[in-house]
Formats: C-alpha cells, sequence, structure tokens
C-alpha cells in the first residue's frame, strides 16, 4: 500500500491522476477506498472500476482482496499507462485495465452483465454514473459508489429504469463520507447505455 502511495503521488506531478498533492492526502484517499470493505465481500469474484483513474478505489482493494478480479475502466491513456505500471510494478495479477469509455465497453458481450460488483469514486453525478455502471452488473450484483450527501430516493426512478432496486446511502465517519448502494434486480435495457456524451449532456435525472 505504502509502494502504490508513492507511485500515485509520484506520477501525479505530470499526469493528473487526482487532486491529493501531498502523502497525506493519498493516504486519506486510499483509507476512503477501504471503507467500502465494510460492505460483505461474500461470493464477490469480480469487479469493474468505473473511470478508475489513478486506481481508486480499486487498488487499495485489490492490495486487500488479491482473491478478487478487478478491471479497471478508463477512457485516458496516459492513466492507463500508470494502472498498468502500478500491476506490473506491485505484481497485482488481481488487476487487469480496460482501455475505452464505459458507454461502448457496456455494450462488449463479454463485458455486459458480466460483473458481481461496480465501483466507483466521484467519476460522475450519480444519475450519469448510474447508466454508466449498472448495465456491467449482473442481476444480483450492485454498485458502490463513494459520494457526497444526497437524496437516494432521487435516484429511485433511475436505478428502476436500468434495473435497479431501491437506492441507499450509507454514512461513512464524518459528514463528508457516504457510499451509494444499489443492486442490480433486473437486467438494464438494451437502450442503455446511451450513446457516448449523451448521459452528461442529458442525465436521466
Amino acid at each position: 500500500m505504502e509502494q502504490y502511495a508513492r507511485l500515485l503521488l509520484e506520477w501525479n506531478r505530470t499526469v493528473n491522476l487526482t487532486g491529493a498533492r501531498t502523502m497525506d492526502a493519498v493516504k486519506a484517499h486510499i483509507a476512503d477506498a477501504h471503507r467500502l470493505l465494510e460492505v460483505t465481500w461474500n461470493g464477490v469474484t469480480n469487479v469493474i472500476d468505473i473511470g478508475s483513474g489513478g486506481g481508486l478505489p480499486a487498488v487499495p482493494l485489490a492490495l486487500r482482496l488479491p482473491a478478487v478480479q478487478f478491471s479497471l475502466l478508463e477512457a485516458n491513456a496516459r492513466k492507463c499507462a500508470f494502472l498498468m505500471h502500478v500491476a506490473a510494478t506491485l505484481g497485482m495479477r488481481n488487476i487487469q485495465v480496460l482501455i475505452g469509455r464505459a458507454e461502448d465497453l457496456a455494450r462488449e458481450p463479454e463485458l455486459r452483465e458480466h460483473f458481481d460488483r461496480a465501483i466507483s469514486r466521484a467519476v460522475a453525478q450519480p444519475p450519469i454514473l448510474l447508466e454508466l455502471a449498472l448495465p456491467f452488473v449482473r442481476t444480483g450484483g450492485d454498485l458502490l459508489a463513494e459520494v457526497s450527501e444526497l437524496d437516494p430516493a432521487s435516484l429511485a426512478g433511475v436505478a428502476r429504469l436500468l434495473g435497479g432496486g431501491p437506492p441507499r446511502l450509507r454514512r461513512g465517519p464524518t459528514d463528508k463520507d457516504f457510499t451509494l448502494e444499489v443492486e442490480k434486480v433486473a437486467p438494464t435495457p438494451p437502450a442503455y447505455p446511451r450513446r457516448v456524451g449523451v448521459p452528461n449532456r442529458r442525465p436521466l435525472a
């Protein structure tokens, strides 16, 4: 974990991986990622990290859960290079990097509704994230996302449209730490996600 933190801080000087510019800030992000371990991981064997960026929250979780396979989805080539460097340097065989946009990759048969769990950290506003993430999750799986405080009921219609159950909000140790949880209860309709750029321009809520 210390080596990952050093790599993240080093690369962050030239590649905009995260807003963290000090070791203390990086360690705070890692601690945020570890909060997802408070949710049960029984039966979870393959996870996709949507918009992985500098590998948060996926890399800290993959280090703690070596039996779980993590797929880190990222569209930025330089960030993908960092993620592949981390996996190689740390010998993390439970990480693969997926290069591309979620709107496109969610339509690949080998990826659509393939994962037990999707995770994400601040990659998009919650209605957009639900559209990008839930198509990757199998029925019976779930989405866990680090978010700011919100009313989960405001996302109920979007979640239902995408095959999700009622969203729940788990409060963290401070009034700024929240985890959005959405169970996948039905297949996502083929129309979603919409083509690249549309979820951002016209969110479903």
